[in-house]
């Protein structure tokens, strides 16, 4: 489906009913990617799953697009669905725009579930990174970043043969203009590192151990960082841990989701 908020519109995936579940894809994916966790949690939950403006099937439109705009689109979203507070999933850029979510709109949320993400800014080097693969991008379209990223996405050894290719494919399709966008919004993200020890709702850290783009390490002192958070290593799961391990990722989303009174 796709929702008209003010002015521009963003592609979505909406199934079952309950309470609401809603997942943020990372970079440079689009809501395809939590396929495996539609079909899981849309027969107890009502399950949104956004493509970002720029990426998937989502326009870019206009105005200037950064972390906090994302955040702003999900709330707009929310409030046109009516959901009332969501349990906000977000993997990597995702996770970034969840801890955007968190501080701008915390009174729709119910839970934030932050998967092979960071709080921590980009370095100066690394935005100098994003920057220049912005430049590459806009040069060379979206062939050699999609090569380069589904090895880096994935464990070194994916249990599936041809998920390699299915992943550099999905990065392939999207849009340059809105990859561009996102890896300026990435580089130039504010700090959330002080946000963390004021959260209040419950909190899940979903890492996978061969994750090499954010390492576990990362993920670990981000959950020490935020009260009563949980935290979930995956064994053999790469950074796209949620779509290579599914089984795993599910059933740890759910038993959490199921202590916490999300259920």
């Amino acid at each position: 489906m796709r929702v008209q908020l003010d002015g521009y519109e963003i592609a979505c995936t909406d199934a079952g009913r309950g309470l609401p579940l809603l997942f943020v894809h990372g970079f440079p994916l689009s809501r395809r990617v939590w396929a495996h966790q539609v079909a899981a949690f849309a027969p107890a939950h009502r399950v949104l799953a956004p493509d970002l403006r720029g990426l998937g099937e989502s326009p870019l439109g206009t105005g200037e697009i950064s972390i906090a705009a994302y955040a702003d689109d999900l709330a707009a979203l929310v409030r046109r669905l009516d959901t009332g507070p969501v349990v906000l999933a977000g993997h990597s850029m995702g996770g970034y725009v969840a801890l955007a979510f968190t501080r701008a709109h915390p009174e729709l949320l119910r839970g934030l579930v932050l998967v092979a993400t960071r709080a921590v800014p980009d370095s100066p080097e690394a935005a100098a990174g994003r920057r220049a693969t912005a430049a590459e991008v806009e040069r060379d379209g979206m062939r050699g970043l999609a090569a380069r990223m589904a090895s880096q996405l994935l464990a070194p050894e994916p249990d599936e043969p041809g998920l390699r290719a299915e992943i550099a494919a999905l990065i392939a399709a999207s849009a340059p203009a809105g990859v561009v966008a996102a890896l300026h919004a990435m580089a130039a993200r504010p700090d959330a590192t002080p946000l963390l020890p004021t959260l209040r709702v419950p909190t899940l850290v979903i890492t996978g151990d061969a994750d090499s783009l954010i390492p576990p390490a990362e993920s670990e002192r981000m959950a020490a960082a935020i009260p009563g958070a949980e935290l979930v290593t995956i064994p053999g799961a790469g950074h796209l841990v949620a779509h290579e391990r599914p089984a795993a990722f599910n059933r740890a989303l759910a038993g959490w989701l199921s202590r916490a009174g999300l259920a």
